[in-house]
């Protein structure tokens, strides 16, 4: 996009800096507000992919089998039939459509081009690498569309080359599902321990729609993560789980909001956490079903566990409920590792780190079983057991094929 292009999309726009980012005492107390002024980047898009042609990782998405699609700073590297760049008024419609924070307006000023994700009529399936140099920090704006009657996937995998404390793997997406729709959604975060991971996605389904999204964040020194989830088809059904695993001095924050609108919708919400070392983590959940939505659920649960007696969790599941015909629930529990299970697993004659292991890893197992699509669900627990096992943040560029991430 030329530069007096880009200058014009600015000034159209508030300035990120114009907003505040974070605003809750709660939030102040465990979360380290980040300056996102020092992301500011001006590279252009053929600068970014003079780096790409040259990069080590890259040569490897280049030759592997398993993406047909690589995000490289914000820039769309490698694309297939159904991915091409947009144009100013995509990028437009993605922001108006996000919720307004101050990382979107960033994203909407620093995202090199927007990017439409576009399946056709047949079933689809979407793997897509998103990779930070480290050295541009630019943000993905993208915009994926799910035309009526489609069903696809979309498996999202999230590395970074190492860089800099400033190193920024972010993403502004939106996804907008027609009548009669399916979309799986896979997103699996393991960047290095120097990146900072923020993406804010929203989801607009229609009637009879269906919804799954899976995320799994394990990496990155900082992971903010913003999901609205607008469930306005009758009839639509919405499922959401989000994994976390956190070690060394990593923050999480994870924000999840759900939205009722048409009758007979469900919106379901689970999340799983296990923290080590000095790591914390706050996760806010809201689901909100809107009068006139007689005959629709909405749940969520949240379950933490302190994998060692230094880390940090805050759990808060909210709820508004403005329709009498209607099921909803919410649960929220936080606890150390139960003593009982230590003791009962060294019982049969394993160590208690080795206890320690089986009982976090059968947390996160649990829900990584949900996801749908075989390849992302295999790397996720392989990438579960890798964290726990060795609490190393990110995966080292050599190891990747050993963890069946390149080659099928």
């Amino acid at each position: 996009m030329p530069a007096d292009e880009i200058q014009k999309q600015r000034d159209r726009n508030p300035s990120y800096r114009s907003i505040l980012f974070e605003t809750d005492p709660l939030y102040k107390k465990y979360f380290v507000n980040l300056d996102l002024s020092k992301f500011e980047t001006h590279n252009t898009k053929e600068e970014i992919i003079k780096d790409y042609d040259e990069s080590s990782l890259a040569r490897y998405a280049k030759i592997g089998a398993k993406f047909s699609t690589v995000m490289y700073d914000g820039v769309l590297a490698k694309g297939s039939k159904s991915v091409h760049v947009g144009s100013i008024v995509d990028k437009e419609h993605i922001r108006d459509e996000l919720p307004l924070d101050k990382f979107s307006a960033f994203a909407y000023d620093f995202s090199p081009e927007p990017v439409i994700v576009e399946f056709g009529p047949r079933a689809n399936e979407l793997d897509m690498l998103f990779l930070d140099s480290g050295m541009h920090s630019s943000p993905s704006s993208i915009l994926f569309r799910i035309p009526n009657g489609v069903k696809a996937t979309v498996n999202e995998y999230y590395f970074s080359l190492g860089g800099s404390k400033n190193s920024l793997n972010g993403a502004a997406q939106l996804f907008e599902l027609e009548e009669n729709s399916e979309l799986e959604v896979n997103e699996i975060h393991c960047e290095s321990e120097n990146t900072n991971s923020l993406v804010t996605r929203s989801f607009f389904t229609k009637d009879n729609s269906k919804l799954k999204f899976n995320a799994f964040y394990t990496g990155g020194a900082t992971s903010r993560q913003r999901s609205v989830f607008k469930n306005s088809g009758k009839g639509s059904t919405i499922n959401a789980k989000e994994s976390i695993i956190g070690s060394g001095a990593q923050k999480f924050d994870i924000n999840t909001n759900m939205t009722n609108l048409r009758p007979n919708s469900q919106c379901n919400y689970e999340v799983r956490a296990v923290l080590a070392d000095d790591s914390s983590g706050i996760v806010k959940s809201f689901a909100k079903m809107v009068k006139g939505t007689e005959g629709s659920e909405s749940h969520i649960k949240e379950r933490g566990l302190i994998y060692d007696k230094n880390a940090k969790i805050t759990m808060m599941p909210d709820m508004s409920i403005d329709e009498s015909y209607v099921k909803a629930s919410h649960s929220s529990s936080t606890s150390p590792i139960p003593e009982d299970d230590i003791f009962y697993i060294s019982s049969r004659g394993l160590d208690k780190e080795k206890a320690k292991f089986l009982v976090g890893s059968g947390l996160i197992y649990e829900l990584l079983k949900s996801i749908g699509n075989h390849d992302s669900m295999a790397f996720s627990m392989l990438l579960a057991k890798y964290r726990l096992e060795t609490k190393r943040i990110g995966i080292q560029e050599m190891e990747l094929k050993h963890y069946g991430v390149w080659y099928d």
